[in-house]
């Protein structure tokens, strides 16, 4: 059962609305509010001071820019009459959004024509090595659409694969600082540095892949070749470790690992084993092979007995007759 609370609380969100100029919410609270004091057991003065809240909210709604020429002239709150003209306001609020929700889709159908046909014509112009035209064609999308997510870092990846990582850089910075959480941009940005020669900005953007997505065998890889370049071989074996350590069986891993583990460990390398792995056994061993000398009297006579040289055996008065293969 609807309160005289609950009621009041309807009709001061109307009038909030109406304010704000919120047409839509302002309807939905006038019908809300309308229909829950037609439903209710108040009474006497309360239903009274209510009613002259209601006309009042009423009247801001009328005044509004937005529905003076959707609500019909004739329509205004009369007592008594509350269930009929909530039905009234709720039924033009299901007609307004209706008529805004068909309209939102064509303007989305419409902007997705419009992407596709800019980025398209930009595509053509790339793949005719014509890179000024082509960036005419994403800027003017790119501005037209600022907030179509993916849209930056499409046209980024375009240039990168045409063979214009240069140019690409600046779209996909912009589409990484839009959406930081889509790891796409990142990998088309490190493919145009790498482009690019720029090998340390390749292995920040990698660094900062992993430390956001986590790492995984590719790009331990990618950070493997990278360190190679750079003849950072400690750091590109340990790199290929990882990837071996994910996948035994990636070639470009092992072939990394193969190459390097030997100059690194010499005989002791062991593919997938990082330098640090190593380190760790290596220390573990020395500190194990250690030995105790707190011993007390009898630990150090029995240990005295266990050290005395066994006597040789004897030889055997037959001859042994060695045999050559």
């Amino acid at each position: 059962m609807s309160t005289a609370k609950s009621i009041r609380e309807h009709v001061a969100r109307a009038k909030s609305y109406a304010q704000r100029k919120d047409y839509m919410r302002c309807l939905n609270s006038m019908s809300l509010s309308l229909e829950e004091l037609a439903e209710s057991q108040v009474f006497g003065r309360e239903k009274f001071e209510i009613g002259i809240l209601i006309d009042e909210a009423f009247r801001q709604m009328l005044a509004m820019d937005e529905l003076k020429n959707v609500l019909p002239r004739s329509l205004k709150y009369t007592r008594g009459q509350e269930k009929k003209l909530a039905a009234v306001l709720r039924k033009i609020h299901d007609h307004i959004k209706e008529a805004l929700d068909k309209a939102a889709v064509e303007k989305v159908r419409k902007m997705k024509n419009q992407i596709d046909k800019y980025v398209l014509a930009g595509q053509k112009a790339l793949d005719e090595k014509d890179v000024k035209e082509a960036k005419k064609y994403f800027r003017k999308i790119t501005e037209a659409c600022p907030d179509e997510y993916g849209l930056l870092q499409d046209v980024g990846s375009r240039m990168v694969k045409s063979g214009f990582p240069r140019d690409a850089i600046d779209y996909l910075e912009r589409a990484i600082e839009k959406h930081p959480s889509d790891s796409r941009p990142y990998i088309s940005l490190v493919i145009a540095w790498e482009m690019l020669g720029e090998t340390d900005k390749a292995l920040e953007v990698v660094g900062e892949i992993m430390r956001r997505f986590g790492a995984n065998e590719s790009l331990y890889i990618r950070q493997a070749k990278l360190y190679f370049a750079k003849r950072m071989y400690t750091e590109a074996y340990d790199a290929a470790a990882a990837a071996l350590k994910l996948n035994p069986l990636n070639k470009d891993a092992k072939k990394i690992s193969d190459k390097l583990g030997p100059k690194i460990f010499g005989h002791g390398y062991k593919p997938g084993v990082t330098s640090s792995d190593a380190k760790k056994a290596k220390a573990a061993k020395s500190g194990g092979s250690k030995k105790s000398f707190n011993l007390d009297s009898s630990d150090a006579s029995e240990s005295a007995e266990k050290a005395k040289p066994k006597p040789k055996p004897q030889k055997e008065s037959s001859k042994t007759i060695k045999l050559d293969f």
